[in-house]
C-alpha cells in the first residue's frame, strides 16, 4: 500500500473499521473487492445501509453520496415505493423460469420512453445489454468487425474492452487508432475486429467509418461518452453519426446504460433528437435490482427469433427478473411524473455549476463536463471536450480533492479521475451547500500546494 497522503489522513482515521474489514477481505477477494473499479488507495470503505442520498460506512459515518450506485441510484436509496414494489413482487415468487406477467408491463412503459425499442429482450447487466446486440448486429449484417469510440466502455466482454485506456506511447493518429486490450486475458484476434474512431472529432470519424464500412457490421457509442469521464456530443455529432450509418448501411447502437432515464427519460435518444437502430439499458432501469435490456427495429431483432434456419442465440436464467422488473418498472413510473426532470437538472446544475464558481474562486483551475445530473471535473486550464484532452490533466489535485472530501464526508462518485459523479432525485440544497462548502476548502488546500 502506497505512503498515505496528507489528504488522506482524516479518512483513515474515521474508517478504521472499513479498513479492518478490508484487510480481512484481501485474503480471499482478489484486491479486497468485488469489482476492480470499487478499488482506490489508501482503501476503500465499506458500507453498512444506505438511505436516501446517504451512505453509512462500517463506522458509523455518514456520506453524502453523488456515486449512487454508479449510476443506478437516481431516486436515492432505498426509495420506499421501489421498496414496497420489490416486497410486493417477492409475495408473489422471486423466479418462476417462465415468463413473468409483469414483463410486459415494463416494456410498454419502456416503449413509451424509447419508441426506437420496437422488440426488447431483458438482461441482467450492462455488460450483457452491449455484448447481444454486437452479436445480432454481426448476424444481420453478416459482417463481424465493429466500430467504438477510443476510451469509451461497454462493458466487461472482449469486444468491448478494446481501447478503453490506451497507454500514451500506443497512442497513434486519430484516423489510425489500433485497437489495445484493455488488460490481459483477451485474445489477440478480437483486436483486429475492432475499429477506433474519436469520439466528438466528427471529420475523423467520419474518414474512419467510410473507409472501414464494407466490413462493418455496426458502430457502437456512448451517446453521452462517459468512459473518461464525460464527453457532451457536439455540432450535431450524433445526428451526423446517423446519417452517415444509415447511408452505408452499418447498425448503429446506443450504449444508453448511464444516460438511458438520466439524461432525459426517453435517454439521450430523446435528449439529442436521434434514433438508433439498437439500444442498450441498465443502470437506472432496476431501480438499484439487477435489470438490463436491449432492443430496437423489430427486422434486425427479429434475428433473435428461433426458427429452422438458424438464429443467433440470446438466454439468460435471471432474464425479466420479476423482482427486478416489479422495481424497474416502479422506478420509471416515479420518473415518468411531470416536473421530474426539471427539478433533476436542476440540482445538477446546483452541484457543478457551483464546483465551477468555486474552484474558480480559489485560483484552482478546473474543467467541468456536466449535462443534467451528470459530470465530471478535470483539473486542467485547458478543454476537455473529447477522450484525448483527459490525458493532460492533474491527476494529483483531483485525488487531494477526492480524499479529502471523502474524509469529510462527501463521495464525489466513482473513485478514479477518469471516470464521473452524478446527483439525485433526492439530494437537498443543503447536502449540496455542504459539499461545495466542503470542496471549497480542498480547493483551498490545493491552490496554496502550488502556490
Amino acid at each position: 500500500m502506497a505512503a498515505m497522503a496528507s489528504c488522506e489522513k482524516e479518512y483513515v482515521s474515521r474508517t478504521r473499521r472499513s479498513k479492518a474489514h478490508f484487510m480481512k477481505a484481501k485474503k480471499v477477494l482478489p484486491a479486497g473487492v468485488e469489482s476492480n473499479v470499487r478499488f482506490f488507495e489508501p482503501y476503500p470503505f465499506v458500507a453498512k445501509r444506505a438511505k436516501g442520498p446517504y451512505i453509512y460506512d462500517l463506522d458509523g459515518n455518514k456520506i453524502i453520496d453523488f456515486a449512487l450506485g454508479y449510476g443506478p441510484m437516481m431516486l436515492g436509496h432505498n426509495h420506499p415505493r421501489v421498496v414496497k414494489a420489490a416486497h410486493a413482487q417477492v409475495d408473489k415468487g422471486t423466479m418462476f423460469g417462465v415468463s413473468p406477467d409483469i414483463a410486459l408491463k415494463y416494456i410498454e412503459v419502456l416503449q413509451k420512453a424509447m419508441p426506437s425499442m420496437e422488440m426488447v429482450r431483458f438482461a441482467n447487466s450492462g455488460t450483457e445489454a452491449t455484448m447481444h446486440p454486437l452479436r445480432v448486429a454481426r448476424s444481420y449484417t453478416g459482417k463481424d468487425k465493429i466500430a467504438k469510440a477510443e476510451g469509451s466502455y461497454h462493458g466487461g466482454h472482449d469486444y468491448a474492452l478494446q481501447g478503453v485506456d490506451i497507454p500514451e506511447d500506443m497512442l497513434k493518429d486519430k484516423a489510425n487508432q489500433p485497437s489495445v486490450p484493455f488488460g490481459t486475458g483477451i485474445p489477440k484476434a478480437i483486436s483486429d475486429l475492432v475499429v477506433m474512431y474519436p469520439f466528438n472529432d466528427w471529420g475523423v470519424t467520419e474518414e474512419v467509418i467510410t473507409r472501414n464500412a464494407d466490413d462493418l457490421a455496426a458502430v457502437i457509442i456512448e451517446p453521452v461518452q462517459a468512459g473518461g469521464g464525460c464527453f457532451i456530443p457536439r455540432d450535431n455529432y450524433l445526428k451526423k453519426l446517423r446519417k452517415l450509418t444509415k447511408e452505408l448501411g452499418v447498425v448503429l447502437i446506443f450504449d444508453e446504460v448511464l444516460t438511458g432515464f438520466r439524461v432525459a427519460l426517453g435517454g439521450a435518444q430523446e435528449k439529442f433528437g436521434v434514433k438508433p437502430d439498437l439500444t442498450s439499458i441498465a443502470k437506472i432501469a432496476g431501480g438499484g435490482y439487477q435489470l438490463a435490456a436491449f432492443g430496437g427495429k423489430k427486422s434486425i431483432m427479429s434475428e433473435i427469433i428461433p426458427d429452422d434456419e438458424g438464429n443467433v442465440y440470446h438466454g439468460g436464467t435471471y432474464n425479466g427478473h420479476p423482482v427486478s422488473v416489479a422495481a424497474g418498472l416502479e422506478t420509471l413510473k416515479i420518473l415518468s411524473r411531470p416536473g421530474t426532470y426539471a427539478k433533476i437538472d436542476r440540482i445538477g446544475d446546483s452541484l457543478f455549476d457551483g464546483l465551477r464558481d468555486v474552484s474558480e474562486d480559489r485560483g484552482v483551475d478546473t474543467w467541468i463536463e456536466s449535462i443534467g445530473s451528470m459530470g465530471q471535473m478535470y483539473f486542467t486550464d485547458k478543454e476537455v471536450v473529447m477522450w484525448r484532452d483527459a490525458f493532460d490533466v492533474d491527476r494529483d489535485a483531483w485525488h487531494e480533492w477526492f480524499m479529502y472530501s471523502l474524509g469529510k464526508g462527501v463521495l464525489f462518485g466513482v473513485p478514479h479521475a477518469d471516470e464521473h459523479f452524478f446527483t439525485s432525485l433526492v439530494h437537498s440544497k443543503d447536502d449540496i451547500r455542504e459539499s461545495l462548502e466542503i470542496s471549497d476548502v480542498a480547493f483551498g488546500k490545493i491552490a496554496r500546494q502550488r502556490a
